[in-house]
């Protein structure tokens, strides 16, 4: 699974673009008690699930750019590597005795913070200012260091 993500992380950072704003991911075990909420209220047009790779690819960068409605929030990933939920609020508890390595903004500690929840396996970020960032219970993964 890691190296998946990985490797969809790295994809994502070699396709963006100027207009590209970033991306939260979740991958879960299970969404019972997982605090995530709706930001967009319709994502019909999305077709969810989404299994194949590269539809899972093409949605999250297509999505990813300030134009999109779905945008905003983080983008549900489950423990098979399907795409089952876009553009949701994540609501984490602060850690406040956890040390932070870097002062990235708000989706990079709202991921780091999420990694430790209940369900959660691992959470992802990728911004316009920084490259891929992967965490396990509140330890930063480089994406390049998998392979």
């Amino acid at each position: 699974m890691i190296k998946k993500l990985s490797t969809l992380l790295t994809d994502l950072d070699s396709k963006k673009g100027p207009d590209f704003e970033g991306l939260g991911i979740i991958v879960y075990s299970d969404l019972t008690n997982l605090p995530v909420s709706s930001i967009v209220l319709d994502d019909s047009t999305l077709l969810l699930p989404k299994e194949k790779y590269d539809d899972i690819l093409n949605t999250l960068f297509s999505i990813s750019t300030l134009e999109s409605k779905f945008h905003d929030g983080f983008h549900l990933l489950s423990s098979d590597f399907v795409l089952t939920g876009i553009s949701k609020y994540f609501s984490t508890p602060i850690i406040s005795d956890l040390k932070i390595q870097n002062n990235y903004g708000s989706r990079y500690r709202t991921a780091l913070y999420g990694s430790f929840v209940e369900n959660v396996l691992y959470t992802a970020v990728l911004s316009k200012n920084y490259g891929p960032v992967i965490f396990e219970k509140g330890v930063e993964i480089n994406p390049d260091a998998i392979y």
